[in-house]
């Protein structure tokens, strides 16, 4: 059952409205007053690979670094505005955090996220010899593409990749698309559905396209995967692409696992003022220490 803050943050989303006017979606998002570090944390400005990043550090903190990759459905969102997770990864679990603001749609349609993504990686994999990827909605889509093209290239891998409620790929059918469109209280709608695909899409795109591991990691390589965390809520729209994810790593013989938590808002691991978000993070954890990250 979800927690009394869970239930009013659920019941505030659900209220309102969906929109497909990008630009006052990221002035209402930018508006927001972004949190207060906690004692010890310092947030800078820096780029890697060319991408403009922001890192999130404290002193006591070990080596390891966790490169986050935000969501925002590809058209929004930035390292800004996931301070609140960021913060709290650097804090609690002591991970320092490097945060990427990739080009947005539908000014730079896709792949172009993707490729600043993996600019990104390519300088933290060679500058942080141990490194792991997480991302959240569209970002965790992004970070298990990142990751697939490092196997592909030859580059270092991370020691592991956790993806919280990812998109498997693009224009695919899965039965929670729909049957979840009135439980789930931030997404509301079909991917698929309505201008969102040729927002993010470049004009005359095909399923050729669609079926890019660059845009729809499903259709990636698993063979060789770093150890996988992926977690979805049975209430949101993208809990058959975080299930289909995991069989596909499975059937790699990936070490994988796959959090289910019921009644839930879609990617609720970056809120981690609910406790059922430091439930996850703190299993996130545990499967990276099990797994020797």
């Amino acid at each position: 059952m979800a927690s009394v803050l869970a239930k009013i943050m659920k019941k505030v989303m659900k209220g309102m409205p969906v929109t497909e006017d990008v630009q006052k979606e990221r002035e209402a998002n930018a508006s927001r007053r972004p949190p207060q570090a906690p004692a010890g944390v310092t947030v800078c400005g820096a780029v890697f690979g060319g991408i403009s990043c922001e890192t999130v550090r404290k002193p006591q903190n070990g080596q390891t670094v966790m490169y986050y990759i935000h969501g925002g459905g590809f058209t929004t969102g930035s390292a800004r505005e996931r301070r609140d997770l960021t913060f709290y990864l650097c804090d609690e679990p002591g991970y320092d955090c490097i945060s990427c603001d990739y080009r947005l749609a539908p000014e730079n349609k896709l792949p172009a996220a993707y490729e600043d993504c993996f600019s990104a990686y390519r300088e933290i994999c060679a500058r942080y010899p141990k490194v792991i990827v997480l991302g959240e909605s569209a970002g965790g889509t992004l970070a298990l593409a990142t990751v697939q093209r490092a196997m592909r290239e030859g580059l270092p891998l991370p020691l592991a990749v956790a993806a919280f409620s990812p998109l498997a790929g693009l224009n695919m059918d899965f039965a929670s698309h729909t049957e979840n469109v009135k439980t789930d209280v931030m997404l509301k709608r079909d991917p698929a559905a309505g201008k969102l695909p040729d927002m993010l899409c470049p004009e005359g795109y095909g399923a050729s396209f669609c079926k890019d591991a660059a845009v729809s990691p499903y259709y990636g390589e698993f063979r060789g995967y770093p150890p996988l965390f992926l977690s979805a809520s049975d209430e949101e729209i993208l809990y058959d692409d975080a299930r289909a994810l995991y069989a596909r790593a499975q059937s790699a013989k990936v070490r994988c696992r796959l959090e289910v938590q019921k009644g839930m808002m879609h990617a609720w691991p970056m809120f981690p003022m609910l406790k059922e978000a430091r439930k996850t993070l703190a299993d996130l954890k545990m499967f990276l220490k099990e797994a020797g990250a």
